[in-house]
This record gives C-alpha cells, sequence and structure tokens, in this order.
C-alpha cells in the first residue's frame, strides 16, 4: 500500500475548513457579548419607594390592563391586578409606590414580568426599597364626625345628612344584621353599583370592612368568594376587596382609622381620603360612618357585648 504524502495546498485547505468555523464561532461569541453588555448598559434599574402585598400575587407574566394619571394597572391571567402608584395620592394594599420620575419611565410599558418583589420590564427593572405590610391595627374607633362634611356621595346623597334620612340606608342595616347572626349578607345588590372602576358601593363596602376589622369582627364572610366577586364587579375593585377581607387597605383608609383611634390628624386624614377619586373618598367615608352606627345599635341591644370593653366607639350622629 502507497502512502500519499498531502501537499502544502492539501494541508491548508484542511486548515482552512478548520479555521472558518472556528473564526465564525469567535465572531458569534463576541458578538453575544456585546449584546449582553449592551443590555446591561441599557437596562434601567428602578428602586421604588415602597412595595406592598406582592408576597400575595403571583409570578409571571403582567400585561397592561388600564393607565391612569396616578395609576397603572397590570392584571395576571388569573384575573389579579397589581398597580403601579404615583407618589403623592397613598397606595393600595397591592402594588409599588413610585415617585413622579420613576412613574413617568413605566408609562409606556404593557408588559412586566414579576419574580418576587421584583418586576422586569422591556429595557428596565424594579426594585423596593422596602416592603410594607397595609394591615390595619384593630383598636376603639372614634366616631367619625360628617356634621360638616358637604361632599356627595355617589349613591346617598351628602354625607352630612342624617345617616338613617340616606337612601340605601334600610337595606345596608338589614344586611348587617343579617351577617351578624350568621347568614349570608347578600351584598350582590350593592357590590358594582354606581359609575367608575371602584363603584360607589364597593367603596362603601370597603369603608365597613375597614370598622369591622378595627372592632375585631371575623371579615372572612363578609364578602362573596373571590370568584364569585368577579361576576359583579370590576377589576380593580376586586383587588381592594379582596385586600380588605384580609384586614389590608389602602394606606388613605388606613390613616383615616388610625386617626379615629388616637385622636390626632384624623380631620387631616379624612381631607386625604375625601380628594380620592370622583367620589371614591366619600363613599369609603360614608361606609366607615354607617358600620359604626350599626356596632353602636348592636351594643344598645346588647348583640356586641365584650365584657363592658368594646373596640370601637360611635356615640350619635
Amino acid at each position: 500500500m502507497r502512502f500519499i504524502r498531502p501537499t502544502g495546498h492539501g494541508r491548508a485547505s484542511v486548515v482552512g475548513r478548520i479555521r472558518q468555523p472556528l473564526l465564525a464561532d469567535i465572531a458569534r461569541w463576541r458578538l453575544s457579548g456585546l449584546r449582553e453588555a449592551y443590555r446591561s448598559i441599557s437596562m434601567i434599574t428602578i428602586n421604588a419607594l415602597a412595595c406592598a402585598g406582592l408576597d400575595r400575587l403571583p409570578d409571571g407574566e403582567w400585561l397592561l390592563h388600564s393607565r391612569f394619571s396616578q395609576a397603572i394597572n397590570f392584571a395576571h391571567a388569573s384575573g389579579e391586578l397589581l398597580t403601579l402608584y404615583r407618589y403623592g395620592k397613598g397606595m393600595g394594599p397591592t402594588g409599588i409606590l413610585l415617585s413622579h420620575a420613576q412613574f413617568s419611565c413605566l408609562t409606556m410599558t404593557a408588559q412586566l414580568h414579576k419574580n418576587g418583589n421584583i418586576l422586569n420590564g422591556p429595557g428596565l427593572s424594579v426594585h423596593s426599597r422596602r416592603s410594607l405590610r397595609l394591615q390595619l391595627t384593630p383598636g376603639a374607633v372614634l366616631p367619625v364626625d360628617l356634621s360638616s362634611c358637604l361632599h356627595q356621595s355617589g349613591l346617598c346623597g351628602r354625607l352630612n345628612q342624617p345617616l338613617d334620612a340616606m337612601p340605601l340606608y334600610p337595606e345596608i342595616m338589614a344586611g348587617l344584621e343579617r351577617w351578624q347572626h350568621g347568614s349570608d349578607p347578600d351584598w350582590c345588590w350593592l357590590i358594582g353599583r354606581g359609575p367608575g372602576l371602584t363603584p360607589s358601593g364597593d367603596d362603601m363596602l370597603t369603608g365597613m370592612l375597614a370598622v369591622l376589622c378595627a372592632a375585631r369582627k371575623p371579615l372572612h364572610l363578609f364578602l362573596p368568594p373571590a370568584d364569585k366577586l368577579a361576576l359583579f364587579t370590576t377589576a380593580v375593585s376586586c383587588s381592594y376587596l379582596n385586600s380588605a377581607r384580609l384586614g389590608e387597605f389602602s394606606t388613605p383608609v388606613l390613616s383615616v382609622i388610625r386617626g379615629l383611634q388616637t385622636g390626632r390628624d384624623a380631620n387631616r386624614a379624612l381631607h386625604h381620603l375625601l380628594a380620592v377619586g370622583h367620589t371614591s373618598g366619600a363613599d369609603t367615608i360614608l361606609g366607615i360612618a354607617l358600620a359604626q352606627r350599626w356596632l353602636h345599635r348592636a351594643d344598645s341591644r346588647g348583640l356586641n357585648a365584650r365584657s363592658g370593653n368594646n373596640t370601637h366607639v360611635y356615640s350619635g350622629g
């Protein structure tokens, strides 16, 4: 057998065939590295002021639901809502609070990916400086004074009129009585009633829940289950009501209850809440007053006695 020695031209061909894919691989690796470096350079990291309730929300993709001047809502496939809040009007129990500049960076974002307390979007990553739990602390609550409040509620007229003269007063008291005795209060006629992303009836229920939570009442049977609730009202309203049933509320609502518990800055907190939405703040405050009235009535009949020490106070009004 004869051994044929490759010529110089042949050796060059072999080396060339090896070198070409190797150089192509090196070029691809370099390009990939450049892209990765560019992404890391162009990625904006936003250190949000605070977050709340993100541990209750599922990880994964969140798509833009609605955009407003003070809030941007993102929806999960499960139907839950995550809200980005612009600093100045408070924040809700499930969302992230951003400065004005940070909020502006996210106004055109249509999709976010949640991983724990971190949100990632196209070219940006949102982290939070601190995590809050917007939980209401039970304790005695002073009566809310609406005698000088001329604001209009969404369903019941001006706040300063006698409560028992307001529309829907008998129906609401009857629902609370049924709930007190262990029956379904059946709020289906009130849930979703009124215009807006948070209808007036829902805001009233949120106010009632805040007072009942302060009075250490069990809240889990007060509202329909979450899946049924979603059939009657908006996604935004469901988000607030589902948090309220857990004793978690927006910062303006918490400020009012804390002010009424301590007797400090209650009027200031009330005015701040009244400025929320078109009638949302007024409707929430009306719900607070209605629940206080009902608790007072229950006490007077001995239905809510608690070893002579009630966790709420209401006198007249």
